[in-house]
């Protein structure tokens, strides 16, 4: 065979290698489910979609899918251990995956446009996953997490408009990107979990002296727990629906900016008698609060209102966060009044 036939021979075959995306069919439950073998070595296969990569062919998986973690072909088991790009792309009937054990990663859009798609339960073990996994999946609501997960990305389901609850593992020790779900009202955290904890669904560090962030969702009044110490800068700054903030005394760390987009807020309340330095002006620290309603209500102790009036910073300028040097400008309209201070003998009212 000349050197232009064996040449032509394999680009033959490497046009069909990559043409066709499926090497065997298997039927789970009455639905068929397209695997491609990743190593006969190995015997391990990904999950894959119908068709070849220029003519795909739609899904017609319907309802619940469960993976199984083994499948067998020409009578060799193999281990299922991925899910290919665009595998359940367009499935618009899927309604619930289970992935099994063993299976780490997930290619670029695999579920793309599962729009019906609202629940998922990941295995133990971590998962790799490309980019868009969950693309125009807005039903997505029930989603267990991996029990030996580390770390969570909650950017993958910024498409969903229905996850709404989140609960966080207990080996979990690095939580990304919560503020990317837009309809998130509550986070639960594992009582064993050792960096993490949650109440009334705002997330906390495990001894809760740190408020780490507050679901962008959230509805109605908030209490922030004696002992806390620090709010983490924009913990609440895209929380629009909240409508009272209650800070207890132990609070020191507090960002100017932290309620300049919480447009529902009406109520402030400091329990503490000494007011806080929010923000420095070139050297000097300052009680500054930038906030989205200026008609909102400061309320502090009795004996301290005279304090948080001469504290209370009412002056347009630049101004930097206590331990950064970028500056912002602030105007007097986005302040809160000092006629605003409300000062009461006690908070029974607001408990």
């Amino acid at each position: 065979m000349n050197l232009k036939k064996t040449l032509a021979l394999g680009l033959l075959l490497l046009s069909y290698t990559i043409a066709n995306a499926h090497d065997f069919v298997v039927t789970l439950d009455g639905q068929k489910v397209y695997f491609n073998i990743l190593s006969k070595k190995d015997k391990t296969v990904e999950v894959t979609y119908n068709g070849s990569i220029s003519k795909k062919q739609p899904t017609y998986i319907d309802g619940e899918l469960t993976i199984p973690a083994k499948v067998k072909h020409d009578n060799i088991v193999y281990s299922v251990v991925g899910i290919s790009a665009k595998a359940f792309s367009g499935a618009d009937k899927l309604t619930s995956i289970v992935m099994p054990m063993g299976m780490t990663t997930i290619g670029d859009f695999a579920f793309e446009g599962c729009t019906l798609l609202n629940k998922i339960i990941f295995p133990g073990n971590t998962i790799k996953f490309g980019q868009g996994v969950f693309y125009k999946c807005a039903k997505i609501q029930n989603v267990s997490f991996g029990s030996d997960w580390k770390n969570i990305d909650l950017k993958i389901f910024r498409w969903s408009d229905s996850l709404t609850v989140i609960n966080i593992p207990a080996k979990i020790e690095k939580i990304q990107n919560m503020k990317s779900l837009k309809n998130l009202e509550s986070i639960t955290v594992d009582i064993n979990n050792e960096r993490f904890s949650s109440i009334d669904g705002i997330l906390y560090n495990k001894s809760q002296n740190i408020v780490y962030g507050c679901p962008r969702a959230y509805k109605g009044n908030v209490k922030i727990v004696n002992g806390v110490e620090t709010i983490n800068s924009g913990a609440f700054i895209d929380c629009k629906e909240i409508t009272r903030i209650d800070l207890p005394a132990s609070i020191t760390t507090l960002s100017f900016r932290e309620f300049s987009r919480a447009v529902g807020l009406k109520e402030i309340i400091f329990r503490s008698e000494r007011p806080i330095f929010t923000a420095k002006k070139e050297s000097k620290e300052v009680m500054l609060l930038q906030v989205a309603n200026p008609t909102i209500e400061i309320i502090v102790p009795k004996q301290a209102k005279n304090a948080y009036k001469e504290a209370l910073n009412q002056t347009n300028g630049e101004y930097t966060e206590l331990n950064d040097t970028i500056p912002y400008t602030v105007e007097t309209s986005k302040m809160p009044s000092i006629k605003n201070i409300v000062g009461v003998k006690n908070f029974t009212k607001y408990e």
